[in-house]
């Protein structure tokens, strides 16, 4: 069944790109984009956000470098490090995040959505320098896990994953490049555990997971002021090619509770570890 949805979405959808727009309306983009689950860039959303000329990484060093925050270190070492958080938490201040942004790019050091930043007091502030997309996401930011913030220097990957909830990616400063893969290829996906796959987006061993070859793979770059549209369920990766700052919503206006939840998934062992 999923064969025959795939062929016939690749007709209506085809696999080469990501759709672009300028400032798209929010009536457009929930009929367009949100209820029929498909991804968009969007131009244009972003122009009000004092962000995107404050945050530097000098301004952040000087006004927050002795606070700390946690990340995720030692990344390089561990396969599948997205799987391995609380083995991989760390706390630093930050000072010593952003101080690895002059180097070569890596992956070791990573601060991700979990560290739940803009709610700790100290950096309360950052929060009057964004502004939530008006008619696309909720206004009040200040409740938990409505926005969160990504930061970490060039080379950083999130391997191939889905996340259990539509999500507004907003590229503040760097540029990212994003792969994508249709929610309904997920047999295809070599979905080991939780909402991870074990396939390595850089380097697909198709001997060990021949089924990725099938996979309807797009790739986009989202630069300063883009804003991503990760439908529920869509299997991504995002790589920095620069030194990287990233704001993420999950409160969409229109949508009862929020956002529409995908239902089916686990972050712990694997079902059968549990019986060994």
């Amino acid at each position: 069944m999923l064969e025959t949805r795939s062929a016939s979405r690749r007709q209506a959808l085809p696999a080469v790109d990501v759709e672009r727009r300028v400032r798209l309306s929010p009536a457009e983009f929930f009929t367009d984009y949100y209820r029929r689950n498909r991804p968009v860039v969007i131009e244009g959303l972003m122009e009000d956000w004092p962000a995107r000329m404050r945050w530097t990484p000098a301004w952040m060093a000087e006004r927050f470098g002795d606070e700390t925050v946690e990340v995720m270190a030692g990344r390089d070492a561990q396969e599948l490090p997205d799987l391995h958080a609380d083995r991989l938490r760390r706390e630093v201040p930050l000072r010593e995040l952003l101080a690895r942004f002059d180097g070569a790019p890596a992956n070791d050091m990573y601060l991700v959505a979990r560290n739940s930043l803009l709610l700790r007091e100290a950096f309360r502030p950052l929060l009057e320098d964004l502004r939530a997309p008006e008619g696309y996401i909720q206004p009040d930011m200040h409740g938990p896990d409505r926005v969160h913030l990504w930061l970490g220097p060039a080379g950083t990957l999130s391997n191939l994953h889905h996340d259990h909830l539509n999500v507004l990616f907003c590229q503040v400063w760097g540029r990212k490049r994003v792969w994508l893969v249709p929610s309904w290829e997920t047999p295809w996906m070599s979905n080991v555990r939780g909402f991870y796959s074990a396939v390595d987006v850089l380097a697909p061993d198709l001997e060990r997971f021949p089924d990725f070859a099938r996979v309807a793979l797009r790739t986009v770059e989202v630069g300063p002021g883009d804003t991503l549209f990760i439908p529920v369920g869509w299997w991504h990766a995002l790589r920095a090619l620069e030194p990287s700052l990233s704001v993420t919503f999950v409160s969409f206006e229109q949508t009862p509770g929020a956002n529409t939840c995908w239902r089916e998934g686990w972050l712990g062992a694997m079902p059968l570890e549990e019986h060994r």
